[in-house]
């Protein structure tokens, strides 16, 4: 799968969550949009594994989120990371099915 092309597509579906990306200054920031993109994730590609989505989620905040002094690779690592402890939280606090329970699927 060609996830920046997908990421391109998906990025136009996302211009409520632009405007709170426009104000994404640090991680902690980019930590609040992640269930918006997670949930876009998995609405437009339920048919990918779990490992591809977050690829796929990945690619999104990627084209998203820039930090001028940080490569785009090591940006993708660093945007994994906040992926995984943003879906690691909800877990935690409301359960697997959270996107259901939170209303976001």
């Amino acid at each position: 799968m060609d996830y920046e092309k997908k990421a391109e597509e998906l990025v136009a579906k996302l211009d409520e969550v632009k405007g709170k990306i426009q104000g994404v200054g640090s991680i902690k920031a980019a930590l609040d949009i992640v269930p918006d993109v997670v949930s876009l994730v998995e609405a437009e590609a339920a048919d990918l594994a779990g490992a591809d989505k977050k690829k796929l989620a990945v690619a999104v905040l990627n084209k998203l989120i820039d930090i001028p002094f940080i490569p785009e690779s090591v940006e993708a690592i660093i945007i994994g990371w906040a992926i995984d402890a943003a879906v690691a939280a909800l877990n935690r606090l409301v359960g697997k099915d959270w996107l259901a329970k939170l209303q976001l699927a």
